[in-house]
């Protein structure tokens, strides 16, 4: 019969107790030294492992939602999540510079492609086609008319929009200012429009709701506040209220594509939303393997922009003194309009390229003119990307007047000073991170994936085991000999915790990273510490039963091993009586930190920096907190049963013991934290010189000068031709056109 796999991994962290446990107690039996040595070695090896098995219980228990709120907490979320996304939006599209007056103008139409749905279906009946079968569906529009090209997307029978074209083009662009503009312009009943990457998204393992329903609470954790109910995320899918903008089809595997398609021609919940995609990528998922258009919706792909309208924009954006210097690439794109450089200016992001390469920074752009060096227009995107890092962050210094009130508080501007070709190679890292993992989101709780998983478990474990079994070694014997009615030495007490302790941590380190290579599912996710009390009862009644039942028998072991070997009770009544007041402690404080550990949740969009930070407070908060407690629970308990001569006694004996706990499970259960593992990767990649060790300062700056743009609590590149590129160049790190 097979056992299930959560038994397993239940099975796991109490196999190791039991293990270490027995190793202890052989250790005690055999050692000549007194019984309160012997019992400080015994504490700090349990110790050591009794740190690891809290966050491997939790890998396993997984809580998912329930419960259905009611239409009127509907209601507030839907309100709250307009105006985050808003606030969120109007930022990006700042820093990304898609708020200039004189925008360059792109064109869309409807496709001439194989790949739309019924007229009827998309636009209505109209009188021409449905009496003569004359006209098709029109949906023409310029990205720098956007109220325009709005109100014909609000015409549409069943408001669906597909966005095709090829790299470059600004499929995303265009999906971020209809976005901007439906919510500018909202009219009652509108849904709130909400772009979500697609990356990483499987139909057939998590349907459509439920995808979308997981991706609202990940990417605007304020929905998961109290005041909403137990799960607004989900009312808000169900009832119609999103409008999904969903970006990036073409990133999914081939097979997934056509499913998406289909999954969202069946979703009942999903009514209007606006979709990307690659123009070949779409049209194999719906004319290939039994695909289908997607229902009702108008597909449209750009025109190639205009040398005209690249002359026009460049001259817009030139300082009178910079004029000289253009003309001979005004010159070149007037004259050659079929040549390498007119080419590769007829897609907005090489517009966008070279004006941050060569306007922004005041460069001389004569090279680009040499058609021997640039004779493609691959050639030509490949330079600009190439110096696109170094280009930003030198035309962005950031703001360190002395005379400001407060230094580096420009929001668009980068926070400190970098080395542009060492920014470069460490977001060329990065990209080539994220290019590993098959992602397009950078989330720092899995940067850990670029570490080696045995080589960091072997270091963890033995690092983390040898700093814990000295720490509790030397603490735990220094008070049991000054404290306890057992006369001891204090020389030999901490020369044996000297001696004792790492061994006994170093086993318990090490079991611990076995235990974690067996779980290799074992993932964590950012948390914050929530205690509120409303709504969380239930919650907090089920997390401390789990403590007990987790801590109780642990007390029962330690009880044992202090009456065996430590001789401080006599009495069966007071192995008993210590390990309930241990265990009942030490259970009811697990049960509150797990209880307090819920996911990010705020008035404002959670960025990257925020999670991490929160996620910093509540691991090592908790990890303080639960040592404290644990220590003082043992000096309590041995005071009840006779164990430490006075209240006092019994009272510094805990104060000890708990500061000795607190630093072990802020260096154990503290590094199981997902902030934790990031901090752990970021120092061994940094011995790598892979990354610095400010890398989510690096990151927010370069998100600062527009390279990345941030999607809830992940960041991304600005285009995901300069991620694949930037990877490329961290490859071949030589490649420097």
């Amino acid at each position: 019969m097979r056992v299930p796999a959560g038994w397993r991994r239940a099975a796991l962290p109490s196999a190791g107790l039991v293990a270490v446990g027995g190793l202890g107690y052989g250790l005690t039996k055999l050692s000549d030294s007194d019984a309160a040595a012997n019992w400080a070695q015994l504490a700090s090896v349990a110790l050591a492992v009794f740190a690891l098995v809290p966050p491997l219980i939790s890998s396993w228990r997984q809580r998912q939602p329930g419960g259905t709120s009611t239409i009127e907490q509907i209601d507030r979320a839907e309100r709250t999540l307009r105006v985050l996304v808003r606030e969120q939006w109007r930022e990006e599209i700042v820093m990304r510079e898609l708020d200039q007056p004189a925008r360059l103008p792109v064109r869309w139409k409807i496709s001439g492609l194989d790949v739309m749905d019924q007229d009827e279906r998309i636009d209505g009946a109209r009188l021409l086609r449905s009496w003569f079968g004359l006209g098709r569906v029109r949906f023409d529009g310029r990205t720098d008319r956007m109220p325009e090209m709005a109100g014909r997307f609000r015409k549409l029978a069943r408001r669906r929009l597909v966005i095709i074209g090829e790299v470059g083009m600004g499929k995303t662009t265009l999906a971020v200012l209809l976005l901007s503009e439906l919510l500018k312009e909202h009219r009652e009943g509108d849904p709130v429009p909400v772009l979500l990457s697609m990356s990483g998204w499987d139909p057939s393992d998590e349907p459509v709701h439920r995808w979308l329903a997981r991706r609202l609470r990940e990417n605007y954790p304020a929905l998961r506040a109290s005041g909403f109910g137990p799960d607004a995320a989900r009312g808000l899918v169900t009832y119609r209220r999103i409008l999904p903008v969903l970006d990036g089809l073409d990133e999914l595997p081939r097979p997934v594509r056509s499913k998406v398609v289909d999954a969202l021609n069946d979703a009942s919940a999903v009514e209007a939303l606006i979709l990307t995609c690659r123009t070949s990528e779409y049209l194999a998922a719906v004319n290939g393997g039994g695909g289908a258009p997607l229902a009702g919706a108008a597909v449209i792909e750009p025109r190639p922009v205009k040398s005209a309208d690249v002359i026009s924009y460049l001259l817009d954006r030139l300082a009178p003194g910079q004029r000289a210097g253009w003309a001979e690439l005004l010159a070149a794109l007037k004259s050659e309009p079929d040549g390498p450089l007119a080419e590769a200016l007829s897609t907005p992001l090489v517009v966008w390229l070279l004006y941050k390469v060569y306007i922004e920074t005041r460069a001389n752009p004569a090279p680009l003119c040499d058609s021997g060096r640039f004779d493609t227009a691959d050639a030509v995107t490949e330079h600009l990307l190439d110096n696109l890092v170094q280009a930003t962050f030198s035309a962005a210094p950031p703001d360190d007047d002395p005379d400001e009130r407060h230094e580096h508080d420009h929001p668009f501007r980068p926070q400190r000073s970098w080395d542009p070709e060492e920014a470069r190679g460490r977001l060329a890292f990065v990209a080539h991170h994220m290019s590993e993992t098959g992602s397009r989101d950078f989330r720092w709780w899995h940067l850990h994936r670029s570490v080696p998983r045995r080589t960091s478990i072997l270091i963890g474990g033995v690092s983390v085991g040898l700093t814990v079994g000295t720490t509790v070694g030397l603490v735990s014997d220094a008070v049991v000999a000054l404290r306890s009615p057992h006369a001891g030495s204090l020389r030999d007490a901490l020369l044996f915790g000297l001696a004792g302790g790492p061994v006994g941590g170093l086993v318990g380190g090490l079991t611990g990273g076995i235990i974690l290579e067996r779980l290799k599912g074992y993932s964590l996710e950012p948390a914050y510490a929530n205690l509120r009390w409303r709504g969380n009862v239930t919650g907090l009644a089920g997390q401390l039963a789990l403590g007990l039942v987790t801590v109780l028998p642990v007390g029962m072991v330690a009880a044992f091993a202090l009456w065996r070997v430590a001789g401080m009770s006599s009495e069966v009544g007071g192995l008993v009586l210590y390990g309930l007041v241990v265990g009942a402690i030490g259970g009811v404080t697990l049960g509150l930190n797990k209880w307090v550990t819920t996911p990010l949740t705020n008035d404002r969009p959670q960025g990257p920096v925020t999670t991490l930070r929160r996620d910093l407070r509540l691991v090592y908060g908790r990890s303080l907190t639960f040592g404290t407690a644990l220590g003082l629970a043992f000096g309590v308990a041995g005071t009840l049963v006779d164990g430490f001569s006075g209240l006092l006694r019994g009272a510094e004996a805990g104060i000890a013991f708990g500061l000795a706990g607190g630093v072990v499970f802020t260096l154990t259960f503290g590094f199981t934290g997902a902030s934790s593992t990031y901090l752990v990767a970021v120092a061994m990649l940094r011995a790598r010189r892979r990354v610095p060790l400010r890398l989510m300062t690096l990151l927010e700056d370069a998100h600062r000068v527009g390279l990345l743009r941030q999607v809830g609590p992940v960041y991304r590149f600005r285009h995901e031709r300069l991620q694949d590129r930037l990877a490329h160049l961290h490859r071949h790190p030589g490649e420097n056109r």
